[in-house]
């Protein structure tokens, strides 16, 4: 077999200054995607935030002990990740994010059986896991590479793209590297989420940016989504189903460059060349995501 290069000094991003610049992250770019003029009042005019919810801390606490299971696994051994207590860990995450979204917003927003039936989901995800992660994530040949891993790509003059991948695994024996996004959902995700652009492009963006700041060649990047479901019901066939589904999506040169050119896209409609804002009307996107807008039936949205 041939020397491998130690993978602490593959994966090292470039050294550049940032500090001077606007950043941007996924979410804005999201944001925009689904309603410019949301986007605009959010950001810019900072009129109206997004208010906290049960999703957000269940996501939030199930990202944190998931990838705590994997780094001890990876860097310890699997058995010692097995003895870890990951169902009061992750009650315990529950409960810190809760209380800081609440000192924050000052008031609640959820109550003791709403909390307790998405505890009750995240360990019966966790639990399942514990006992099928070698049909995602085998042991020999695989290297954790990094948790919340930093990317910061400039995108024009005085703007950059900032976010943090959630889990890059390396397989010394073919010598790729897979990026994974962890996502949760109800029940899964269906052909109208596997084939929303935007939802997609925060992936092939990262294999982008990630081969672009890492020196590494982008036909070793795979990228993947691990979709965290909370409802999983048995059938005749499966009476344990799934409770993580796995999404590859396309990540070709042309969805790539398609990706790329959204952002760049978005960034040319709100940004000058000082990576300020460009103070304009945008325009409104009317859909069904308009029942949850916060700016819905309030005189900052008006139809």
């Amino acid at each position: 077999m041939k020397n491998k290069t130690p993978v602490f000094k593959i994966f090292r991003q470039k050294e550049i200054d940032y500090s001077y610049q606007k950043n941007i992250s996924f979410s804005q770019f999201q944001l925009y995607s689904q309603c410019p003029h949301r986007w605009y009042t959010q950001y810019v005019e900072k009129a109206v935030s997004t208010p906290p919810n049960i999703n957000m801390v269940f996501g939030t606490a199930i990202h944190h002990v998931f990838q705590h299971y994997l780094t001890v696994g990876y860097n310890t051994s699997f058995a010692a990740a097995d003895r870890e207590d990951i169902a009061g860990m992750f009650q315990n995450k529950m409960i810190e994010e809760y209380q800081e979204q609440y000192k924050k917003h000052g008031s609640h927003f959820s109550d003791a059986a709403e909390m307790r039936e998405f505890y009750e989901d995240g360990v019966a995800i966790l639990n399942w896991f514990k006992k099928k992660r070698k049909l995602y994530f085998a042991g020999r040949g695989m290297k954790l590479i990094g948790v919340e891993m930093p990317l910061q790509k400039e995108i024009s003059k005085n703007v950059i793209y900032q976010g943090f991948i959630d889990l890059v695994m390396y397989d010394e024996y073919d010598e790729t590297v897979t990026i994974y996004d962890l996502k949760t959902s109800t029940k899964g995700w269906n052909d109208y989420n596997k084939k929303d652009e935007t939802k997609i492009s925060q992936v092939l963006l990262y294999k982008q940016f990630f081969s672009e700041l890492y020196d590494y060649p982008i036909d070793k990047i795979n990228v993947e989504f691990m979709i965290l479901k909370r409802k999983a019901e048995p059938t005749e066939y499966q009476e344990f189903p799934k409770r993580i589904q796995e999404f590859k999506p396309a990540s070709g040169k042309i969805k790539l460059k398609q990706s790329q050119e959204k952002l760049n896209e978005f960034v040319k409609a709100c940004f000058d060349e000082n990576g300020k804002y460009l103070i304009k009307e945008h325009p409104k996107n009317v859909t069904k995501l308009c029942d949850w807008c916060p700016l819905n039936n309030t005189s900052l949205c008006v139809k």
